[in-house]
């Protein structure tokens, strides 16, 4: 079976429409953060077919990935605030302006790659002067894009922004969405159907090759990828510790404090395992081979969380391992119709436990859901595991 990035089939067709006529490509890709996995496989692609540079901020408080792709980064220690602190983030993202303009001029890109408000707002800047086609992605969207807010200086702050949004929208040609939700719930009123593509944050094949399953010792749940939403990851570390089983924590924090938090929540015990961060391409596999099972309980309090396709979905069946997510979310649903999984309550914990007991002592109960993600695999004629997981999205 063939299993690959689709960022390639997705984005191919749209790079010859904006490279007809032009002698040299050359890419940019304009970001507020480090390239993290998902975002290197989108450089792959341009790699390959044009000249291409990172243009980006390295933030102290969300210090995670370091640069993988052999191409010139850019990078500028620029330490913007969460968009949580959105009026402080303007003010320091001026900075990040001024010098991402400048190196722009520098290499004249004709593709910018945009991704975050602050990086759309410096591509539209920029276009104004120049011929350049922009693409902006988005994993995540911003909760009070759909729940208007309560308080009122919050609504204020808020309306600005989708001013800021709207207006910077005119330079989109292409927005790339690693979830379909993010366009039908905010942005079909700001860009055509037909300039949507949705791209999966699912893995290349190739990382996977040497992929082995665990056999037998402790049994092990493993949350691999960004630690954050901390309540849910100490309801895991708490049912670990009553049912029994090791956990292991592969990544960094989402932020410094986060991962710091989480690290002295753990103090003392011997189940819990810390890797800190890693590097995907190398070490993705062996970390998901320590693990019986794949812990993607977010918070589905949050918007985003019920609405986003995370990686975890991708990586787990191409594992064949059980993932355990939050109910009322988009991906429980999916997870649920594939039967590759259990959906849990993000919030009760005895919920969770009571999966977990069963997860942990009924070796058939794993091998069912090992074989649910085996037949998916191999469904539809053997069409390739990305696709059939883009397609099983777009048809719901």
């Amino acid at each position: 079976m063939r299993l690959e990035n689709s960022s390639y089939e997705v984005l191919y067709p749209v790079i010859a429409i904006m490279e007809d006529g032009v002698k040299q490509m050359n890419v940019c890709f304009l970001l507020t953060h480090v390239p993290n996995p998902r975002m290197n496989k989108r450089i792959e692609v341009f790699k390959n077919i044009a000249s291409t540079k990172v243009i980006c901020t390295r933030r102290a408080s969300q210090n995670i990935w370091e640069p993988s792709q052999d191409v010139e980064h850019i990078i500028f220690d620029i330490d913007l605030p969460s968009a949580k602190h959105i009026v402080k983030r303007y003010a320091v993202s001026q900075g990040f302006q001024k010098k991402a303009l400048n190196k722009l001029e520098e290499i004249k890109p004709n593709i910018i790659y945009a991704e975050g408000l602050d990086s759309l707002i410096i591509a539209g800047k920029y276009k104004k002067d120049h011929n350049v086609k922009v693409l902006f992605e988005v994993a995540d969207l911003r909760e009070n894009y759909i729940v208007r807010p309560k308080k009122l200086a919050n609504r204020i702050i808020t309306d600005a922004l989708l001013r800021k949004e709207k207006k910077a929208f005119k330079n989109v040609d292409y927005l790339v969405v690693t979830s379909p939700k993010f366009y039908d719930m905010h942005y079909k009123d700001l860009i055509s159907k037909e300039r949507m593509l949705f791209i999966p944050n699912a893995p290349d094949a190739e990382i996977f090759k040497n992929y082995k399953k665990k056999e037998g010792g402790t049994f092990t749940v493993g949350f691999i990828g960004g630690i954050r939403y901390l309540k849910q990851m100490k309801m895991l570390v708490d049912v670990a510790n009553e049912v029994g089983f090791d956990v292991l924590f592969a990544g960094a924090g989402g932020t410094s404090s986060e991962y710091d938090e989480i690290r002295k929540y753990c103090e003392g015990r011997k189940n819990i395992t810390f890797t800190g961060r890693y590097n995907y391409d190398t070490e993705i596999a062996g970390l998901y081979g320590k693990v019986d099972c794949v812990f993607s309980v977010y918070d589905a309090d949050n918007l985003n969380v019920r609405i986003a396709l995370p990686n975890k979905l991708y990586e787990s069946i191409i594992c064949e391992l059980p993932i355990i997510v939050a109910k009322g979310t988009y991906v429980s649903e999916l997870v649920e119709q594939y039967g590759v999984g259990v959906a849990v309550s993000h919030v009760d914990k005895n919920d969770f436990e009571q999966v977990m007991r069963r997860m942990k002592d009924d070796l058939d109960y794993r091998l069912m859901f090992a074989k649910k993600c085996k037949e998916y695999k191999d469904s539809q004629n053997n069409i390739t595991t990305i696709n059939d997981l883009e397609r099983m999205a777009l048809d719901r």
